[in-house]
């Protein structure tokens, strides 16, 4: 089994983050997808399962904290909304008529699109946008904390938002000691 990358390139992440506003069929469901795994670090079975009620309120307006039982761990997590993905959930909103089920409905409407299709929607845009890497459903929670590594963000926060027992797990988790050891060799010189 090949291990899954983060996006480390930021424009890489930028062109996925809007690859299917550019497209036809799908494309705002599609690209809540994308966002809701960019800007949540949600795993993609707790992502597919969530419902219009955990994103909208009874006046049909974006939550700011979208909290969801995280199936993996049977944990609460509870991640603010920026306004970019209150944006990218407020379009796919407006042409979605039933907003009393799931979000990513799929073809049977009882229950939430499968992660295989997820994958698919997912390695599309990866594919058509030559974004290098084993680039899967789970590469958008791992470039979630791959970018904000990069950003600065401390460690002890990096931990928490993978409920990891060490940094030293983020790292292997986020491939950054391969980050890290790339840099070095890339700044090699012996002027």
């Amino acid at each position: 089994m090949r291990m899954t990358d983060p996006i480390k390139d930021k424009r890489d992440v930028n062109r996925l983050l809007n690859y299917y506003l550019k497209k036809q069929n799908l494309n705002l469901r599609n690209n809540l997808l994308i966002s809701m795994g960019l800007y949540t670090a949600f795993r993609i079975s707790d992502i597919l399962s969530m419902k219009w009620s955990d994103v909208l309120d009874k006046d049909g307006m974006v939550v700011d904290k979208i909290t969801i039982r995280e199936k993996k761990t049977k944990k609460y997590n509870t991640v603010s909304v920026n306004s970019k993905l209150e944006a990218a959930i407020l379009l796919f909103a407006a042409e979605t008529e039933d907003k009393t089920g799931y979000i990513f409905a799929g073809r049977n409407k009882s229950k939430p699109l499968h992660r295989t299709q997820a994958y698919r929607i997912i390695k599309k845009a990866v594919t058509a946008l030559k974004i290098k890497g084993s680039i899967s459903c789970h590469s958008l929670r791992k470039t979630v904390g791959y970018q904000l590594y990069l950003k600065g963000t401390p460690q002890p926060m990096l931990t928490k938002i993978y409920n990891h027992s060490s940094f030293e797990i983020t790292k292997r988790y986020l491939c950054i000691d391969q980050f890290e050891k790339d840099e070095v060799f890339e700044n090699l010189s012996y002027d």
